[in-house]
């Protein structure tokens, strides 16, 4: 029988293509990119800290903490770009963080990493503080002031839409409230003043990056 010798660089050749493969179909490793800008302009931002953290099956069980899966920063073009090993996930969620802008985090979709690198790109907010200072001095006991933001977006528990109520002779007290920058913030205050019940509503504009603040006398 005749045999066939092969040139040593096809079969190298061969080997090459069938580890390529084997890579592919294992996937042994997700991956995701994409671009952060400011949710405002767009201008891209660098320097953003980016995580992806995973809540995995422990014991045989999906556990209810989240775990490091990637972190990395963004780049002078506000591009970022990460892996991390293939394993089985409940949930994945994506963190961003920079100073001087509100946190951003979402969910990610489990079932898309099997298609290949996924693409997130991320819009933060220009953070805000605004500072309110409730004054009443000499009045009676039954004196009352009510207080409510009606359409901020908070970024902490600090503050709510909720209602706050004063009721005393002297007041002086300052509530300061994480906001989204460079929008208007609109309230709503009612007082009760011996017999006397007024209501307004009344807005502040709260610079990007800066506290602005208001003084409400009653």
């Amino acid at each position: 029988m005749k045999t066939m010798n092969r040139p040593l660089s096809f079969v190298l050749l061969v080997i090459l293509i069938a580890v390529i493969a084997c890579k592919k179909d294992g996937g042994v490793n997700y991956s995701i990119a994409g671009q952060v800008t400011d949710a405002d302009d767009g201008f891209t931002l660098q320097g953003v800290s980016v995580v992806v953290e995973k809540q995995v099956v422990q014991n045989g069980v999906y556990g209810n903490s989240y775990q490091n899966a990637m972190s990395t920063s963004t780049d002078n073009q506000g591009n970022y770009s990460g892996t991390w090993a293939r394993e089985n996930f409940a949930a994945l969620r994506l963190l961003a963080e920079k100073s001087n802008y509100i946190n951003a985090e979402s969910s990610l979709n489990v079932e898309s990493f099997s298609e290949g690198l996924v693409t997130e790109n991320i819009h933060l907010y220009k953070e805000a503080f605004a500072s309110l200072r409730f004054y009443h001095m000499n009045g009676s006991s039954s004196d009352r002031l009510s207080f409510t933001f009606l359409n901020a977006n908070f970024d902490c528990n600090c503050c709510s839409n909720g209602w706050q109520t004063w009721q005393a002779g002297n007041i002086d007290t300052t509530i300061t409230c994480r906001v989204y920058g460079n929008r208007w913030v609109k309230y709503q205050v009612q007082t009760l003043i011996g017999t006397a019940d007024s209501s307004y509503v009344d807005s502040v504009f709260c610079d990007a990056f800066v506290t602005t603040s208001r003084d409400i006398q009653y």
